[in-house]
């Protein structure tokens, strides 16, 4: 770690990420901690400073060492003044890669990360014996793990953790790139810059795992110093791509099948499993052990994860899908005509049109809710698909909401929380609303 975290320390932001900076500070004896945080916190230490309220990111100048948490913004005018003023703003991410960028793969994507890294994960912790650390996004930061341990790393990244780094992975894996979390970064740009500086600070010996079928991720191959993975594209020595249901790869000379769609039993995006090949490759590992780990891999929660079966109305939890793209991928996992979506959640100021298109052209049925759900319908009116509006709902009653969808249902059909929003109107994050939605419908 390269960076001297200097006293007094401040550490914007006390959710997750901000609760292990706090740990990881005092376990290295500091004591001159102030926790910053707009939200009055019940539960935060008692033995640090507080600052808390509207003003709780302003007067940042008389601190050595800042660590920003992912949730809090990089350009925040305090923000800015103090590193004006010669702190040293810096984050959890950011020390991680101090550390042992040169053995860490992350991965990004607008939609798709978090499956993706967790076949990863299956695959690379069956290759290095269960010797894998693994972290970032909804995780715990894993930064003191990897100042303890020389194991490789694998990350899930947001564009909030990349947003004013000068460091990039060993392995950076970049699916998709379409607009979300405007309600954070100021603009597109902003936010695709954040992505990019997942591979701009490469090395010629680095890699950018990139997507030729995704026109944002393909274009950061101008601005990548190191090697190239291509997924969708026969190009250079690296590369994987479906032909049919054949997964095919190439890296070095040699071209191999992989695996075939039929050998996987996951819903998931293909260009998941492409990615998640790809990584396995670059580390090293065997296509039968990567077919081996690929066909057991179940899902991870969250993510169209099967919950139960009513009378004959099965129930899937895809509260992690918190866009309209990745309401479109759930779209195309089931049989069209088949499908009814719990639509609805707090802002990210997205646009909505493009999925109630496809959602009217995949002939699929939606239940709206919450603080976006008259912007849903909204869209679905625009796009001519009132025929697919079962109902709006405004009571915040989600019990009520998922009951009412299971009376609209029938034998046949598949129900999927997929709300293609943030989770905030009703819920702490988009972890309680799934947890809580697989406990209403095992409770029917």
């Amino acid at each position: 770690m390269k960076t001297t975290i200097k006293e007094p320390v401040a550490i914007l932001g006390f959710g997750v990420e901000g609760q292990s900076a706090y740990q990881f500070l005092k376990n290295q004896k500091l004591t001159d901690i102030t926790i910053c945080d707009e939200k009055k916190l019940a539960d935060s230490p008692t033995d640090v400073k507080q600052q808390f309220g509207p003003s709780a990111f302003e007067n940042l100048t008389n601190f050595a060492t800042i660590l920003r948490s992912p949730g809090v913004r990089y350009n925040l005018p305090g923000i800015m003044q103090a590193r004006d003023a010669g702190v040293t703003v810096t984050s959890m991410t950011e020390l991680t890669l101090e550390t042992a960028s040169s053995r860490t793969t992350a991965v990004t994507g607008s939609n798709g990360k978090t499956t993706t890294t967790g076949m990863i994960e299956a695959v690379l912790k069956a290759y290095y014996d269960q010797n894998l650390i693994v972290g970032g996004n909804d995780r715990k930061p894993v930064l003191e793990e990897v100042l303890d341990k020389p194991w490789p790393v694998l990350l899930e990244v947001s564009s909030f953790q990349f947003a004013d780094l000068e460091l990039s992975p060993h392995v950076s894996v970049i699916l998709n790139i379409t607009p979300n979390h405007l309600d954070w970064h100021e603009n597109e740009e902003d936010y695709i810059h954040a992505k990019r500086n997942l591979i701009a600070h490469q090395t010629p010996n680095d890699w950018a795992v990139l997507n030729a079928k995704d026109e944002n991720s393909a274009k950061m191959a101008g601005h990548a110093p190191g090697q190239i993975f291509w997924l969708n594209k026969e190009e250079g020595k690296a590369w994987a791509k479906w032909d049919d249901d054949k997964l095919i790869a190439q890296f070095g000379s040699e071209t191999k099948t992989i695996l075939s769609q039929s050998d996987l039993t996951v819903k998931t995006h293909p260009d998941n499993v492409l990615a998640a090949v790809a990584v396995s490759l670059i580390h090293g590992v065997s296509a039968e052990v990567i077919k081996k780990e690929l066909s057991e891999f179940k899902g991870v929660e969250h993510r169209l994860e099967f919950v139960r079966e009513i009378n004959g109305v099965k129930l899937y939890n895809d509260s992690a899908c918190t866009t309209p793209e990745s309401v479109i991928v759930a779209t195309q996992a089931f049989p069209k005509g088949s499908l009814i979506l719990l639509l609805g959640g707090s802002t990210k100021f997205a646009d909505f049109s493009f999925m109630a298109h496809h959602i009217a052209e995949t002939n699929t049925r939606v239940y709206m809710y919450g603080a976006e759900g008259e912007r849903i319908q909204q869209a679905m009116l625009d796009e001519g698909a009132r025929n697919h509006i079962l109902k709006l709902d405004t009571t915040h009653d989600f019990k009520k909401i998922i009951e009412e969808a299971l009376g609209l249902a029938k034998p046949g059909d598949n129900i999927v929380l997929s709300p293609a929003c943030a989770s905030f109107d009703m819920f702490k994050n988009s972890k309680e609303r799934g947890k809580l939605f697989k406990e209403i419908v095992k409770s029917i």
